[in-house]
């Protein structure tokens, strides 16, 4: 058996950790597992968060003992063990002693049919598995070998990255590229933002396909998964039914309705930025305001939600400043950077305080922060955080759009700048600085 090592991104591992729980409360079984092939070891890389699971994340055992697995990934076929103290060629195959004695499993390989490792079902009972379960479990290995696609070219484009780094006469030139780049870039106004914006949508199309292929095919997955067992509900209602059935069905379709609202919000979360990332804000609604009011509208809007992550939302505001610009674009720019604080600053079910604060400067204009007390932005990020499509969470939803956008609004629609402080550990500052009457913009 083939053994390659390689880093598989959290993203990832978060993605089939969900499967493997839905895939135990759909099987019914205590222990749902993805195993990894290690050189003369095999390793649970993923493990069902299920009652009566006896393995754990990480765990590994040697190979050549007679593992269940280890059939799988030799003949690479499935393989079905009802019941393995009825079987004399099972029954001393070092799972036995964990209780585990039936299996379903199926080999799980790299796109170039190197064997990665397996994708199994384990259970303390005896299990005849029906067609339409081992069908769904060659739809799950389908699914996760599509993302070794992703992972390979992910892979493939970080060594690319590498060897142009390694060319310095290439280096030399883009740099020199991206310097005149963002020479135009400073010199041109509104006009070179929105060609530049409109320019960039090019690109887009690229990640879109790959950023919302992994919620949507979790939700077709899950979609799927409560079709065939409502159908199978159907049936049984036709005959006798327990309490434990109807009760294991319910909450199937919770487990399963749980998934798509997460895929299908991360899903309108991506759609909501690309579009944004191509709206145009010309008629951005020009308007007198109190900042106050504006500012009490973004909290209001965020309570629930950075209520229910642990965030504590401090406004510090004059009541008294007034502006004559557009609330619209500068409520969306707020309420972004203090979304941005709450996933970046706290990651990790992290919480703690985010502040907006606001002031007027003796020429007129107003400034405003939003400041954290998180993790920080490392130093090699500072200068790229404003740039289209850069994101340190790729494969897991982010766009690399949010503050981009915020930069365009910022300096677009509400004519002002934008700069950024942060040490690591002791949490980011982000500083706006906008006139408080907007000059007039010329008709083109």
């Amino acid at each position: 058996m083939a053994y390659r090592a390689c880093d598989i991104p959290d993203g990832y591992l978060h993605k089939w950790q969900k499967t493997t729980d839905v895939m135990a409360g759909i099987f019914d079984v205590p222990a749902g597992l993805i195993m990894r092939v290690l050189p003369e070891q095999i390793e649970v890389l993923v493990t069902s968060h299920t009652e009566g699971n006896p393995y754990e994340a990480d765990e590994k055992a040697d190979l050549h003992t007679g593992l269940y697995c280890e059939t799988v990934m030799a003949t690479r076929q499935l393989l079905h063990v009802p019941h393995a103290l009825e079987d004399a060629a099972w029954a001393a195959n070092p799972d036995v002693k964990l209780n585990m004695i039936s299996y379903l499993g199926v080999p799980l390989q790299w796109p170039d049919n190197e064997v990665f490792g397996t994708i199994c079902v384990l259970d303390s009972k005896k299990r005849h598995y029906q067609d339409k379960y081992v069908e769904l479990l060659w739809e799950i290995k389908a699914a996760i070998e599509r993302d070794f696609v992703h992972i390979e070219q992910q892979a493939a484009l970080r060594q690319a990255m590498l060897r142009q780094q390694d060319d310095a006469a290439r280096l030399a030139a883009v740099n020199s590229q991206l310097q005149e780049a963002l020479q135009r870039v400073t010199s041109m106004q509104d006009e070179l933002v929105r060609s530049e914006k409109m320019a960039a949508l090019g690109a887009m199309v690229v990640g879109i396909s790959h950023e919302l292929n992994t919620p949507i095919g979790n939700g077709m997955l899950a979609a799927s998964t409560l079709q065939n067992r409502t159908a199978e509900f159907a049936g049984r209602m036709e005959s006798s039914m327990t309490r434990g059935e109807m009760r294991h069905y319910v909450d199937t379709v919770r487990q399963g309705a749980d998934m798509l609202m997460n895929t299908l919000s991360q899903a309108s979360s991506l759609v909501r930025h690309f579009r944004q990332a191509a709206a145009d804000e010309a008629n951005a609604g020009r308007r007198a305001f109190r900042l106050y009011d504006c500012v009490a509208e973004v909290a209001q809007r965020l309570a629930r939600r950075l209520e229910q992550a642990g965030h504590l939302l401090e406004c510090a505001v004059p009541p008294d400043i007034t502006m004559e610009s557009c609330p619209g674009p500068l409520a969306d720019v707020l309420e972004d950077l203090v979304s941005n604080a709450a996933t970046h600053a706290y990651p990790q079910g992290g919480n703690g305080p985010i502040r907006i604060e606001a002031g007027l400067h003796d020429d007129d204009t107003v400034w405003l922060a939003v400041e954290d007390e998180g993790a920080g932005i490392p130093a090699q990020h500072l200068g790229r955080i404003f740039d289209p499509f850069f994101t340190t969470r790729l494969g897991q939803g982010g766009s690399g759009l949010g503050l981009h956008i915020v930069y365009q609004r910022v300096t677009g629609a509400l004519q002002g700048r934008i700069d950024v402080a942060s040490s690591l550990g002791r949490g980011s500052r982000f500083m706006l600085v906008l006139p408080r009457r907007l000059a007039a913009i010329e008709a083109e």
